[in-house]
């Protein structure tokens, strides 16, 4: 095994030691993965194109040793980029998990890059893969060790055998991506903070009950029999909270949520579905729609950059009608972290106002020997930037397609820097910008220089729903250096598109 100067190959068992990677176990080799030419398999990855090794398994030394994990082994995760952002690994242990008295929780080491990082551990029936628990914690550390720990029960025992890994559950590669973990053991169970909970319900909607059909409000009727707790093996709590007289949904420990109608609701006379909903930690959140059949379901993100606030969004069907069925949805899902509120779920006939450009921004005209392009179809870009460096952000960033036009797309924005070779441009007059957003306002842009590091921040102004355009002079930007600009930073909240970034003479 490579990294090794011997190995000891064996399932490995959580009831008699640790699993600690200290050269022994199982090898993760590609002749021991599970797969249709080889069911007996002991391992396997998940969340890729198959026959590609989209995620590799090594045995490492502790690059970070220290007091949390002195360890001198480590599992080393390797990541493509672009896998699904369910992808991850898992092992077969070579009995099933009995919990001590006292010790209902598993506990692991992980080599946390940034805060937010949210690691799912599931434990599962080896023969019956859709028998199994699982819980989703987060990182705090930077650049450091910390313990993970996860809490089950004593009912847990005796039921799976399969340890299941998502090391950063709900986020795409932008490039590759390196994990570590470590020390996988029973622990104490901790002590679940109590959330903060919303101090009161958000604003009763006024549109006609002759206009919705309604899944959860107090405001309407709603339709008979929804079941808003299914048991598909989820982690989370749901629970109906009184606020003020009015009742709200909580989702407590959230790692996903099913609802399930007790007939398929036919919505495609309506345009768009509302949900008001409150969070003070979640990190990640995405509702789904499902109708029948196998793969059925598709998913929109909801905005958590403002926290301890109730957020309100109409999402048009059409984000939806491209792959569910409108006349026969049969389902809701929800999946992310944390603890939700939700109120107010219903379908409307209101347009909403558009989440997204239908197209990108009109092109750009100046001449190609006047500009230097860091992003934009119109031109050649400067080569090998790195457009989502790991700044700890909570932003995440894709390139979508508009019309045959690419566009940056900014979701969940707190701040997203861009990275690329110093520049000179000081021969240039100034930086032109296109975005775009559906409800902010405003976003902060900096300019930074390296060799001291210097920026300076530009507040531009958004009008909502339409595409802006600025070119903002470099002279404003003083004193970073023009003749060496190395990285861009945005500063915002919500769903922001950009386009277009270029110097101009």
């Amino acid at each position: 095994v490579e990294g090794c100067d011997s190995f000891t190959e064996a399932l490995p068992s959580l009831n008699t030691a640790t699993i600690d990677f200290e050269c022994n176990g199982n090898p993760f080799s590609e002749e021991g993965a599970l797969s249709d030419a080889n069911l007996t398999g002991t391992w396997g990855r998940f969340g890729g194109a198959a026959g590609v090794e989209y995620l590799e398994l090594d045995y490492v030394d502790n690059p970070n040793p220290g007091t949390v994990n002195s360890s001198s082994k480590v599992l080393k995760i390797e990541e493509d980029a672009g896998i699904e952002p369910w992808a991850g690994f898992f092992f077969n242990l070579n009995e099933k998990i009995v919990f001590p008295a006292g010790q209902e929780a598993i506990s692991i080491d992980v080599h946390s890059a940034a805060p937010g990082q949210n690691v799912l551990l599931k434990i599962e029936d080896s023969s019956n893969s859709d028998n199994f628990k699982e819980a989703t914690v987060t990182t705090t550390a930077t650049g450091a060790w910390e313990k993970l720990v996860y809490n089950f029960s004593a009912e847990d025992s005796n039921k799976y055998d399969r340890i299941v890994i998502i090391t950063a559950i709900n986020i795409t590669n932008s490039a590759e991506t390196t994990y570590y973990i470590d020390n996988i053991a029973f622990s104490t169970p901790v002590a679940v903070e109590e959330v903060s909970s919303p101090a009161a319900a958000p604003t009763a909607p006024s549109l006609d009950a002759a206009d919705v059909m309604s899944v959860f409000s107090d405001s309407y009727t709603d339709v008979a029999g929804t079941d808003f707790n299914p048991n598909w093996g989820q982690s989370t709590q749901v629970s109906t909270e009184d606020l003020g007289g009015n009742s709200v949904l909580k989702y407590a420990s959230l790692n996903y949520q099913g609802t399930a109608f007790a007939s398929a609701l036919d919505v495609s006379g309506y345009t768009s579905i509302h949900l008001d909903y409150w969070t003070s930690d979640s990190t990640a959140l995405n509702f789904f729609l499902i109708s029948s059949g196998e793969g059925k379901e598709k998913a929109k993100a909801l905005d958590v950059s403002s926290l301890g606030e109730w957020k309100s969004v109409d999402i048009a069907l059409t984000d939806f009608s491209d792959v569910v069925d409108l006349a026969d949805v049969i389902q809701f899902k929800v999946d992310g972290n944390g603890t939700v509120f939700f109120d107010n779920i219903y379908f409307h006939g209101e347009t909403p106002v558009a989440s997204s450009p239908a197209a990108g921004p009109e092109a750009p005209t100046a001449a190609a020997e006047d500009v230097l392009s860091i992003f934009s179809d119109s031109y050649t870009d400067v080569e090998g930037t790195n457009f989502n460096p790991d700044w700890g952000q909570s932003t995440q960033v894709t390139t979508e397609v508009l019309a045959d036009n690419s566009v940056l797309k900014y979701t969940n924005l707190n701040y997203q820097g861009t990275e690329f070779t110093a520049q000179d441009v000081s021969a240039y007059s100034s930086i032109h910008i296109d975005y775009w957003s559906a409800d902010q306002t405003t976003v902060d842009f900096f300019l930074i220089s390296n060799e001291p590091t210097t920026e300076v921040k530009k507040t531009i102004a958004i009008t909502p729903g339409e595409w802006n355009s600025i070119d903002i002079p470099l002279s404003e930007f003083s004193p970073v250096e023009l003749n060496k600009v190395f990285q861009f930073k945005i500063v915002g909240a919500g769903t922001i598109f950009f386009d277009n970034f270029y110097f101009k003479k």
